[in-house]
């Protein structure tokens, strides 16, 4: 049986929960449960539902998917650790190599606590943010969230053709930053100058 404090290490050691401090981590440590693996369980399918975050205390967990093996985890590491905010299906298999004990925090108890933790719910919040912005750097067509709206102000130039239609997003951005209307501009047509004006005779 592992103490409070044993527990508070642990969870400590999942990224999701790593910058949230010890006091806010207890209320998590004691409503996590001790369970006890065995070489070949199965702890959950690729096609389960996410329910719970593990870390492993003793033994070894094969992390696979219909590609093959992924990984293995052993003491101190964590698998299953976005399933406290993500319900989805797990996408993954874990399957016990070596017998030992997890300890599994599950969503809806996680979210008991939290929910009247404001300092909690904070830090969970910063490490999505924090994991968000690696996905941004290592694949930035797949998470494009930083680059939102610079299309509307740098729009590519075109070469001959139909310009897009302008929408009212742009032609409020072009009045915001003084630029023409796009409405009132047709690309590749210069409009004609208006004849001079002739005067004739002033009427008698």
């Amino acid at each position: 049986m592992l103490t409070s404090v044993e527990r508070v290490l642990i969870l400590k050691n999942a990224d999701l929960l790593s910058d949230v401090g010890p006091r806010h981590l207890l209320g998590l440590a004691e409503v996590a449960r001790e369970v006890e693996i065995s070489k070949g369980d199965t702890i959950y399918n690729a096609e389960d539902m996410a329910d719970a975050l593990y870390m492993v205390v003793d033994g070894r967990v094969k992390l696979s998917s219909d590609g093959g093996p992924m990984s293995e985890v052993g003491p101190g590491e964590a698998f299953g650790t976005w399933s406290l905010v993500d319900d989805s299906a797990r996408g993954h298999r874990a399957e016990c190599v070596q017998d030992g004990l997890v300890l599994a925090l599950h969503r809806e108890e996680f979210y008991d606590v939290a929910s009247g933790d404001l300092t909690l719910l904070q830090e969970i919040v910063r490490a999505l943010a924090k994991r968000l912005r690696t996905l941004v750097a290592e694949r930035p067509e797949e998470a494009r969230v930083e680059s939102e709206g610079k299309e509307a102000t740098e729009a590519p130039a075109t070469s001959g053709g139909d310009a897009p239609a302008a929408t009212p997003g742009t032609t409020l951005t072009a009045a915001a930053l003084g630029r023409p209307n796009p409405e009132a501009e047709t690309p590749g047509i210069t409009p004609e100058p208006l004849p001079p004006r002739v005067k004739g005779p002033k009427p008698q």
